[in-house]
């Protein structure tokens, strides 16, 4: 018995694609202006990567997380704005807490952690207005390697050199005022832990200063738009250029509607969400330079097809390719959103996504703008057929 090859889509198939052009154009439209609208209203929860702050995965030492709990407890704590999820599994909690600033309030916590810590007697105070010096008080004299351990309990970390030999109940540190601010980031996750620690346990902290955030933007940003340029570019070169400037609009179409994905859904747009932007963008551009390649091939084949019919044939002519090639990525990432964890939840979404709406733009963007733009068969085979004859 011979074994029959699998055919997803059946030979021959002659949907009529171009026929739905305008409705697809219309459905588009209105995806591409929500997601802008949505980006300028609400717009996008960037994570700890570019926006800076404190980012404190945190573990239940027995039963599961009650996140209601949680939040009114570290929101009493005076830190800011706090914002708490689950991560992974029922037991597990990632509180996002706005970077701190390196003011009084700050000194403060660390007095309250100190005493908490090391008991009576102990003070943290700010020292000379402008800079960034802190003073340090002990109940009794201590040497330099008394005053390291103690400084240590408020996350300050500090050089033999910088404390004094004798013993003294009284120490200042200096720091600028940036160099203080850094050290507030430390102040603030041992606040939540002396807050928490008696049913919590922290797994990690991150702390991403605003100025790295907005570098990390910027470059972000440049990489978007320099990957973008790439594509045109080689899409222009390749083809005439109405099929470039159709697959610029393909791309650009399901880059903003992933952006909107993200503003829907509420979902972290870090460094790995960038990256699925970026996928995405060569995803669909791949896709299209299939169809567009069989698109020019039958233009040279069927010389009396008009451009509609054409541009069916062709995408018929592609369907089985592209649906294999869809449907293999779509279960691939489907395997990321279920059993890849928090941390990749961004990326498999929005990749989710993206096959999807790549796919959809290949035909329905690409080609259909081909119809837009007036395609003329007739005028590319002409001069098709003089380069030839000057050859």
């Amino acid at each position: 018995m011979l074994w029959k090859p699998l055919h997803l889509v059946p030979r021959n198939t002659k949907f009529d694609f171009m026929s739905q052009r305008y409705l697809a154009l219309g459905l588009s439209t209105l995806i591409n202006v929500l997601s802008l609208v949505g980006l300028a209203v609400f717009g996008l929860n960037f994570g700890i990567d570019f926006q800076g702050g404190i980012a404190i995965q945190v573990r239940a030492k027995e039963g599961t997380i009650h996140l209601d709990n949680l939040r009114a407890t570290a929101g009493a704590l005076g830190l800011g704005e706090v914002s708490l999820q689950s991560f992974g599994d029922d037991r597990t909690a990632l509180i996002r807490v706005q970077r701190q600033e390196g003011n009084n309030a700050c000194v403060a916590h660390a007095d309250a952690v100190m005493t908490h810590r090391a008991g009576a007697g102990w003070s943290v105070k700010p020292g000379a207005e402008g800079t960034g010096d802190v003073l340090f008080t002990s109940p009794g004299p201590l040497d330099a390697s008394g005053w390291r351990d103690a400084v240590s309990r408020v996350g300050l970390t500090v050089l033999e050199r910088e404390l004094p030999r004798n013993n003294v109940n009284t120490v200042k540190i200096d720091m600028t005022p940036e160099q203080r601010a850094e050290w507030c980031q430390q102040v603030a996750i041992k606040v939540i832990d002396d807050a928490i620690g008696g049913q919590y346990d922290i797994r990690s902290t991150e702390s991403v200063g605003p100025k790295v955030g907005a570098e990390l933007m910027h470059s972000g940003v440049m990489a978007v738009l320099a990957t973008m340029v790439a594509i045109v570019a080689y899409m222009w070169f390749r083809f005439e250029w109405q099929f470039g400037l159709g697959a610029l609009i393909a791309m650009a179409h399901d880059v903003i509607s992933t952006i909107g994905i993200f503003v829907l859904f509420r979902l972290d747009f870090s460094l790995t969400a960038l990256a699925a932007v970026l996928t995405i963008a060569g995803y669909s551009i791949n896709d299209t330079v299939v169809v567009f390649d069989r698109v020019r091939e039958n233009l040279r084949r069927y010389k009396k097809m008009n451009l509609i019919e054409l541009l069916n044939f062709s995408i018929n002519e592609t369907l089985s390719r592209t649906l294999m090639t869809s449907v293999t990525v779509f279960v691939a990432v489907a395997a990321l959103v279920i059993f890849g964890g928090p941390v990749l939840y961004s990326f498999s979404i929005a990749m989710l996504w993206g096959v999807i709406v790549g796919t959809y733009s290949s035909i329905w963007i690409a080609c259909a703008g081909l119809v837009f733009m007036k395609l003329r068969p007739e005028q590319l085979r002409h001069e098709e057929e003089g380069a030839k004859a000057k050859a």
